[in-house]
Order: C-alpha cells, then structure tokens, then sequence
C-alpha cells in the first residue's frame, strides 16, 4: 500500500514539474524588434501611435529591440547612405549611441518617442531628448562622431539586413526573430491586437481581452 501511495505521490510531482517547466517555457518574453529609421515617416508614425502608446502597457512581458539602420547601406569608405539623405544617416547613428547608453527599454522607447516628434527641429535628436533621457548631450555628440557610431551603424546593418527581408518596408516588426509577411502589416496597422494575438500563444491570456491590452497604465 506505502508502495503505491509513493507511486502515485512521485508520478504526481513528476507530472506537476513537467507542467511547470512547460509553462515557463510557454510564458517566455516576446521578443519585439524594430528596424526603422530615423526621418522616416512611417517609423515617426509607428513609434509615435502604436509602439510608445502600447509598450508601458505590457513591457514586463516584452524584449524589446530597436535597431536605428533601414533602408541605409555602408560606402565601404566609412561612411553611409541612408533613404532619406544625409540627416537621416546622422540621425541613424545618434540613435545608436543612445540606445546603446540607456539600458532601461521603457527609456530606449521614450527617448526615440522623442526624437519623433519633429526630426528636423534643430537639437531635438542629438540635444533636447537626449538630456531628458538622462544622458550627456556632448557625449552622444563625441560618439557620433567617433569609431564608435561608425561601429554601431555597421553592427546595426549587419542585423537589420540579418533579420529583414532586404528590408522591404520600413519600419520592419519581427516577433521572436522570425519575419513574417502577415506579422509585418498586421503589426504596423493594429500593433496592439497584434501584440495581444502573440502575447496569448506565449501563455499570457490574462494581458488582452478581445485585441485589446486590460492594463491601463500609459508612458
């Protein structure tokens, strides 16, 4: 009888471990990555209306990562092309020195929420968003001029045609490493059912309620 019960108890725990250990598997984080530009509109129009607006709802259960590079390609004489000319390559690698200062994705996303508000408006990118983030303007300053932006920028393209399809359209969304046609519209046109739709095959059903996020809270 002490035998079966030991049977019984063991194959219970054994069963209850396996389902929690699938479980955390399942309620792993999303990993979100963005591959933009930084005078881009549609990226301007992504960041501003659909991933700051969404991500302090659900960022516990987010990786997110923002990748400042699109449609640009190296010379292979130091220097960069970028789609929108010259300001954007500028513009490219301030981002990456940011990003690459501030740790917090809550401010990664703030500071390039910032930065959108007006790209052309003189100091915005490389001074006003950068101090309210935190950081030093003269720093980020020294960084985009160094080896070390330069560095960022070619680390950004390597992923950015890594990850993407080219890239085809700008901004590109990709879930979990893997680009999908249908994630990439969907995601830029309803960003938080899309959100909701990834969140819920991880394991986190409690998050969304019929496409939309429950939590009320805002950045």
């Amino acid at each position: 009888m002490r035998c079966s019960i030991f049977f019984v108890v063991a194959v219970t725990a054994a069963l209850f471990a396996t389902a929690s250990a699938a479980n955390r598997i399942k309620r792993s984080p999303l990993k979100v990555s963005v591959y933009y530009e930084s005078h881009c509109p549609d990226s301007k129009y992504f960041i501003n209306s659909q991933l700051h607006p969404y991500f302090c709802k659900v960022r516990q259960y987010l990786n997110l990562n923002l990748v400042p590079f699109g449609k640009a390609s190296s010379t292979g004489e130091g220097d960069f092309t970028c789609q929108h000319g010259p300001k954007e390559c500028r513009g490219n690698t301030i981002h990456n020195c940011v990003l690459k200062r501030l740790q917090d994705p809550k401010s990664q996303v703030d500071y390039v929420n910032c930065a959108f508000y007006d790209p052309d408006q003189p100091g915005l990118i490389e001074k006003t968003c950068v101090e309210q983030s935190g950081l030093d303007a003269q720093d980020i300053n020294k960084c985009y001029a160094s080896e070390e932006g330069y560095m960022l920028m070619l680390n950004a393209e390597n992923e950015t045609k890594t990850m993407t399809p080219g890239p085809l359209f700008v901004p590109t969304i990709v879930f979990d490493d893997k680009y999908n046609d249908e994630d990439q519209k969907n995601a830029f046109r309803n960003f938080e059912s899309t959100l909701c739709e990834k969140l819920i095959k991880h394991g986190y059903i409690e998050v969304c309620s019929h496409g939309v996020i429950i939590n009320p809270e805002v950045c």
